[in-house]
């Protein structure tokens, strides 16, 4: 795991903007979570961005345990695939976060489907204001499984009729179900 750190000048003139580096949807939505956690395609491939208080991103900087994991659900309404990331900053606890991909989403396919390209995939913290604080990058240890994931979630997917299918419903259901 390599990092990079990302520690802002006191000077406020010298700062951007919360944000600024953030597609202006992607800082919308972090705006209103108090943790987050989004796959997203960058210029170097698909990354995660991830938005947690300034200790919370703190507490990450150095080497550490992670967890990647994948999990595929079939529900009747979507299928809902969910991105599981922790970090071991406290073992035996993690600080964990959870992203969802849609496939039926091209943009979110796509991304998705980039990490089977990938050998490691980076993370970007950002803090509770939305400045940038921390990147990591982590081995992909998803890699190998990403295609056949993938087509079967297509393969759900195309089992399910156009005025059936509510990813939303079918994400909040998965959410329900499951804990971090």
């Amino acid at each position: 795991m390599t990092e990079r750190n990302h520690q802002h000048e006191h000077d406020d003139h010298l700062e951007p903007p919360s944000g600024a580096d953030l597609p202006p949807d992607l800082a919308t939505f972090l705006r209103s979570q108090r943790l987050g956690c989004l796959l997203t395609g960058t210029t170097e491939g698909s990354a995660f961005v991830i938005k947690a208080s300034n200790d919370e991103i703190e507490g990450l900087r150095g080497p550490m345990p992670v967890l990647l994991r994948q999990e595929l659900y079939r529900h009747r309404s979507a299928p809902v695939l969910r991105l599981l990331l922790g970090l071991y900053d406290r073992p035996p606890t993690a600080l964990a976060f959870e992203s969802f991909v849609n496939v039926d989403d091209a943009g979110q396919r796509h991304d998705y489907g980039e990490l089977a390209r990938q050998d490691a995939i980076d993370l970007h913290f950002y803090d509770e204001a939305l400045r940038h604080r921390l990147d990591k990058q982590v081995a992909n240890t998803l890699r190998g499984s990403v295609p056949l994931t993938l087509i079967t979630a297509l393969r759900l997917r195309a089992r399910i009729p156009d005025d059936r299918f509510d990813f939303d419903r079918a994400k909040e259901d998965v959410i329900a179900r499951t804990s971090l």
